[in-house]
């Protein structure tokens, strides 16, 4: 392995131990503003990876894609963020504003690396530009620019927290999308929807990388917009 792909692979796990300790930290620090502190007495409102990561999801799973190759940007989860909704001030509204500050701080992260990729376009140049489409298509050629290093970790931290976003607001239990939906779908359908709750996690993940190419395929289009129109 030479050095620019140990760079980028240990770039790509930096940024997803970042990207999923904001995810859990958010659901902690929203459940203690809405009345329940159970995570933040375990620490769990620190970005510290160490609070947060699984050895499954969080390392074994995303150094799997690594070894294969994977195309999809490197992928994982943490360990669940414990949450007392008896706790919560107002049950049925915070318990869904709990569930959705995970994904809402991923799209924010993915927001700010696309302010960052503009920005570095604008200050750096034509090498910086070359350097993030090429990012996105062709790494080996792109880590020959002067921009790539900074150029690869914006864009990877772009992809990888729109994934995350992605993954976690599918519609199953115990998804934060399938939680959500459990309190906003009808009575009767979310009955159904409980009934798949033991199953959820991996029908996600299924549906998730079954749909990557198309999603991809989006995000890719949109980050090489933003890069050439820059």
């Amino acid at each position: 392995m030479d050095a620019n792909a140990v760079f980028m692979a240990g770039v790509q796990l930096l940024l997803l131990w970042l990207s999923i300790s904001a995810h859990e930290a958010a659901h902690a620090w929203a459940a203690d503003r809405c009345g329940d502190p159970t995570a933040r007495k375990l620490g769990r409102t620190t970005l510290n990876p160490l609070r947060h990561l699984d050895l499954l999801g969080s390392l074994l799973f995303p150094a799997l894609l690594l070894t294969l190759g994977a195309l999809i940007p490197v992928f994982g989860w943490g360990r669940p963020t414990p949450v007392v909704a008896e706790n919560l001030r107002r049950p049925g509204r915070d318990d869904v504003l709990v569930l959705a500050a995970g994904p809402a701080v991923n799209l924010l992260l993915a927001g700010l690396a696309l302010v960052g990729i503009v920005f570095a376009v604008e200050g750096m140049g034509e090498s910086a530009r070359q350097a993030g489409i090429l990012a996105l298509l062709d790494t080996e050629k792109a880590s020959a620019l002067d921009g790539f290093p900074l150029m690869f970790t914006l864009v990877r931290l772009a992809l990888i927290n729109a994934v995350l976003a992605l993954f976690n607001l599918i519609p199953l239990p115990p998804l934060d999308g399938g939680q959500i939906a459990l309190h906003l779908f009808p009575p009767d359908w979310a009955a159904r929807l409980a009934g798949v709750r033991p199953y959820g996690f991996i029908i996600g993940l299924g549906l998730a990388l079954l749909g990557m190419p198309l999603f991809l395929m989006a995000v890719f289009s949109v980050l090489a917009v933003v890069i050439n129109l820059v």
